[in-house]
């Protein structure tokens, strides 16, 4: 029988090696990216992924004026979706409608009233604005009424999300006392366990200010972390009532956000370790975070498009537990996969929002790249790429 040695590999292209044996790899799932495999993003928390997601809410056909609220408890929680978009693949294939409300946690939190997630504050609003590159957007609702708070939250099917960079143009509008959120989520029955990386938009605080955090904030005293989270200024000073895009790019050990480009903030502490979701929502409850929000007032998350890139682990339906496999999960490769040979740029290159543009066409060696405090990728053969899928470089 035949051997082959590998002494004679350098050290380097070896570790590249088993790296790579260890990650699952597949053809990448594009919307608009078929023909890459794999994705790349810049910055300083730079990173190669295998999937990619494009969610585009900017010219819905069926896309309405607002729903009226709905002021009954009951019908509320029951309420049916407003359009038959959220009825439909192009929606129920990625996300679930919540209609969870507080009740067995207003006990042990300071909420001052009752919180109920309610379809019918999530819908497709007809956009009332002059430009001509939207027609409508995603429309998350909270608003205040005499016996309840109204909120709207939806959940990704998928909850084996492990490392991704997600990007939102949004914005928020309306009264003061409620909360807009884009995050990563792995619940735990224990708060301090929770996992759970956040943008989060206060409408009492300053129109410039963001509150990026890992969470859990507080101690189980209720004592802050103050190295679990920044209040950071948008660049240029800029309202978050206009238009921005926030990006969130979860990588082992560190969290990183970015808006309009320009990173604002990075936090290792406590950064998520195992497979999540990614959740929506905006929500007030009355108590110290949120603020209380006059009666019938209401506030708006609008979103006209998201995109993800990632990377997974474990079972798409995901777990509430951690992962016994440690970080990183438990990854393998796949037979007859071809690894990272087509690498396309969800940042560099770009010229149509939401298409990954072709940065190299990788067929048995890299070009040379160097990302912000990354290192250099300088003719590595295509296996050490494949492995740097893992997160970062």
């Amino acid at each position: 029988m035949g051997t082959t040695s590998t002494m004679a590999l350098p050290s380097s292209l070896l570790a590249g090696i088993l790296l790579f044996s260890n990650l699952r790899l597949t053809s990448a799932q594009t919307d608009n990216g078929n023909e890459c495999s794999c994705f790349r993003t810049n910055g300083s928390s730079a990173g190669y992924f295998t999937y990619h997601r494009f969610h585009d809410w900017r010219n819905i056909a069926i896309a309405a004026n607002p729903p009226a609220a709905i002021s009954s408890e009951i019908n509320a929680t029951a309420a049916f979706a407003t359009s038959n978009f959220f009825i439909s693949d192009a929606w129920t294939g990625d996300w679930t409608t919540q209609n969870w409300n507080n009740s067995d946690s207003r006990g042990s939190s300071d909420a001052t009233i009752l919180m109920i997630n309610s379809p019918n504050n999530v819908y497709i609003e007809k956009s009332n604005d002059t430009s001509p590159d939207y027609t409508s957007y995603l429309t998350l609702r909270t608003k205040r009424l005499p016996d309840f708070q109204s909120a709207a939250e939806v959940d990704s099917n998928q909850k084996n999300f492990q490392y991704l960079s997600a990007r939102f143009l949004a914005r928020v509008i309306g009264s003061p006392g409620a909360c807009a959120g884009m995050f990563t989520y792995l619940p735990n029955n224990n708060a301090q366990l929770i996992q759970e990386a956040d943008i989060e938009i206060l409408t009492g605080g300053p129109r410039d200010m963001v509150q990026y955090t890992n969470q859990p904030s507080n101690d189980k005293n209720g004592n802050p972390y103050p190295q679990a989270t920044v209040n950071s200024t948008n660049p240029g000073i800029r309202d978050w009532t206009l238009w921005n895009t926030y990006r969130l790019d979860w990588m082992p050990k560190m969290t990183s956000w970015y808006v309009n480009g320009l990173k604002v903030a990075q936090i290792g502490f406590q950064a998520p370790r195992d497979p999540s979701s990614l959740i929506l929502n905006m929500w007030s409850d009355g108590g110290g975070w949120t603020g209380n929000m006059s009666l019938y007032d209401e506030a708006y998350l609008q979103i006209q498009w998201m995109e993800v890139v990632y990377n997974t682990s474990g079972t798409y339906a995901g777990t509430s537990k951690r992962d016994e496999h440690g970080v990183g999960g438990l990854l393998e490769k796949r037979k007859g996969t071809p690894g990272c040979k087509v690498v396309c740029g969800v940042d560099e290159k770009v010229n149509v929002t939401g298409t990954p543009a072709l940065l190299y066409n990788n067929t048995g060696m890299a070009s040379t790249w160097r990302g912000e405090g990354m290192g250099e990728l300088a003719w590595i053969p295509a296996v050490l790429v494949g492995g740097a899928l893992f997160g970062y470089l």
